[in-house]
């Protein structure tokens, strides 16, 4: 089966890419300077297929991850302000007209109406955006752990009036919650990875980035409430005890 990330596909054919003229961010490096900027580092393309990757590799070699198939190795390779792949397929290149610790975007050659730009985004080995990886100090998450938090909603729908959800820190870096309705039925939970940094915790479903919660206990109290870009979403708080 042809690979879903094949660089001819993504790079002069993507159906999805949408058209831009150049962007750019400050001066960008050429050649060398280029290089080494991108040497080693992880990207994913902007609407690839979920759990698909490309990796710089030292030496000039592209990696190209897809869920679920065999990585395939190409080249990749610096001219100017070009970067360039072969290997499988006929030699192609893009200029790069955007790079910073989180982006990179690349546009083809050609008439101007028909180039299309393709924006890449750095991501870490677990394949998480850097752009949303969270320096976590941990002090948090270890006060939770071994602990129990029930919590109801401040501001529930007619539906979910009386219910409850039980979040139990039963390990340093899981947390299991389990939801009850108003007559103490449950309803299937599940498990996450949690951490924390400062008064925030933070969830990590499965192939998923971050949700973080601020939490704020007094005594047995507990308010916790989500945060949507770093701002409080306060009309979908919960408050709770800690036991």
């Amino acid at each position: 089966m042809k690979k879903l990330i094949a660089f001819t596909t993504v790079f002069l054919t993507c159906a999805q890419c949408m058209s831009a003229e150049t962007q750019s961010t400050g001066e960008i490096p050429t050649g060398k300077a280029l290089e080494q900027q991108l040497s080693g580092k992880r990207v994913l393309v902007e609407n690839a297929p979920k759990g698909t990757f490309l990796s710089f590799l030292k030496g000039g070699v592209l990696k190209q991850e897809s869920r679920g198939w065999p990585d395939e190795l190409d080249r990749w390779e610096i001219e100017g302000q070009m970067l360039c792949f072969e290997g499988r397929r006929p030699r192609s290149c893009a200029v790069v007209t955007k790079l910073t610790n989180h982006d990179l975007f690349l546009i083809e050659p050609g008439a101007e109406e028909n180039r299309q730009t393709v924006e890449m985004h750095f991501v870490n080995q677990d394949g998480v955006l850097l752009q949303d990886v969270i320096a976590y100090d941990g002090v948090l998450a270890g006060k939770l752990r071994g602990r129990v938090i029930t919590t109801e909603d401040v501001n529930p729908s007619e539906i979910l009036k009386g219910s409850k959800t039980v979040w139990d820190f039963e390990t340093k870096d899981r947390v299991s919650m389990t939801a009850f309705d108003a007559s103490g039925f449950p309803f299937p939970g599940g498990t996450v990875v949690y951490n924390s940094k400062d008064n925030d915790l933070c969830l990590t479903p499965p192939d998923e980035k971050p949700v973080c919660i601020r939490v704020e206990v007094s005594g047995s109290d507990v308010r916790m409430t989500p945060l949507q870009n770093g701002v409080l979403v306060e009309k979908e708080a919960m408050v709770g005890i800690i036991e």
